[in-house]
This record gives structure tokens, C-alpha cells and sequence, in this order.
């Protein structure tokens, strides 16, 4: 089943990210209340509304409470922003994302319990969409316009397998780079436990995935992507 996103705001970065998550395989509902804008992106996307998003009236009949995610990119317009954010808070959305332009607009959100801010920027856009659309996806890196540094969670498939016998490079193009190694450990007369995160370096060929790692892979996004998915759906 596909994810579903609804950009608010379709400037350069929204419709960016629109036009990425769609690309991606995602349904989009794109909004805005600029006609010339949604007809620029109808093509691109799933839906496109015309509606004032401080109008709570309009941003309720949407529906976006069954949306995995909403992603406010209206940082030119920051009072416009904060009573959608406002708005969609109301409304029980799941994950609420913001575009901030100013270290003062993310203190702001922050205040109101916005976790998930962004910075206005293309590859920003790219980057967000990959973790949106794969949620093992934590964070990534361009290094070139082909090639990629993502961190990501283990696969399930992956777990108790070397990487000799994975064969990753060969098999699927990409290259396990490091392990952050997530680990629970006791504390002496306590029944409570703390998480440690270690780096084990540069993996040897019978280092084994352990199921709370995360793997920081290089190689293309699309080919990263795809093992990502691979038995998972």
C-alpha cells in the first residue's frame, strides 16, 4: 500500500518535494492557494486542492488526520505557518513537518512541540523524501549527483548474516561503510538499562548484522532503496 503525504506550500521546496515523493511512488496531496502554482505541479502529483490552509474549516474536510505525514513549507509566510501547524495539531495528524527559514521560526516550533524541522533547500527536499518514503531511512548524505551516504535501519533479512556472505558490492551494488552498534546494558545493582551506540570501524568480511545496528551504506539511492524494500513489503 502506498504512503500518503500532503504538501502544504508549493514553493521551490515544496513542489520539489512533492514532485520527489510522487517519483518515489507515494500518493501526494499537493495544497496551496495559488491556482498558478497547483496547475505548474498537477501532473506531477496524486491531488492538488486550492485552499487557504488558515482556514480550519477547509484544512479539516481534507482528511489529512489518515495521512502518514504533512509537511508545512510555507517559511516565507511564518504567521501563516504556525496556524496551520496549530490547525493540523488539532486535527490529530499523525506527523506534522515544518520548513523554518530562521533559527528564531525553529525555537518557535519547537515550542509548540514541533520536533521534525527543515531547511529550505533542494537537496534538503531529496533528503526527507527518501526518509519519509523508506522509513528505515534515518538520515543521508549526497556526495555526488549519483552517489549517496545513507544511515539506515538493519533489514530484517539482513540480521545474523555476514557481510562476506551478503555480498553486498557484487550482489546489489552498495558497500557497507561502518556499523553503529545500538547495545543494552545494566548497571551494577540496578535493574535499569542504558542503550550505548558504539562504531565497530570499517566491518571485516565476517563482521555479523546484529538487529539493532544501523548500517551507514554507500552507493546509489535508487540501488539502496531497492534493498531496503527487498522482502520487507
Amino acid at each position: 500500500m502506498a504512503k500518503k503525504f500532503a504538501v502544504i506550500g508549493l514553493g521551490i521546496f515544496g513542489s520539489h518535494l512533492a514532485e520527489q515523493l510522487s517519483e518515489k511512488g507515494a500518493e501526494v496531496l499537493a495544497i496551496d492557494n495559488d491556482l498558478e502554482k497547483l496547475e505548474d505541479i498537477k501532473d506531477k502529483v496524486t491531488v492538488t486542492v486550492k485552499l487557504d490552509s488558515t482556514d480550519e474549516t477547509a484544512l479539516k474536510n481534507q482528511g489529512l488526520d489518515e495521512f502518514d505525514a504533512v509537511i508545512v513549507c510555507m517559511g516565507d509566510n511564518f504567521e501563516a505557518s504556525i496556524l496551520t501547524v496549530a490547525f493540523l495539531q488539532q486535527l490529530g495528524v499523525k506527523r506534522i513537518i515544518v520548513r523554518a527559514t530562521t533559527s528564531i521560526h525553529k525555537k518557535i516550533l519547537n515550542h509548540l512541540g514541533i520536533e521534525e524541522i527543515i531547511l529550505p533547500s533542494e537537496e534538503a527536499a531529496e533528503r526527507l523524501a527518501s526518509s519519509l518514503y523508506m522509513e528505515k531511512i534515518i538520515d543521508s548524505f549526497a556526495i555526488s549527483s549519483e552517489y549517496t551516504i545513507v544511515e539506515a535501519e538493519t533489514p530484517k533479512y539482513f540480521i545474523g548474516k555476514s557481510l562476506q556472505f551478503l555480498d553486498l558490492p557484487n550482489q546489489k551494488g552498495i558497500s557497507i561503510i561502518t556499523i553503529k552498534r545500538r547495545e543494552s546494558k545494566g548497571k551494577f545493582f540496578s535493574f535499569r538499562k542504558k542503550e550505548y551506540e558504539t562504531i565497530i570501524g570499517i566491518p571485516k568480511p565476517d563482521t555479523i548484522i546484529q538487529e539493532n545496528d544501523i548500517l551507514v551504506i554507500f552507493g546509489r539511492l535508487k540501488d539502496i532503496e531497492n534493498v531496503l524494500k527487498e522482502k520487507e513489503e
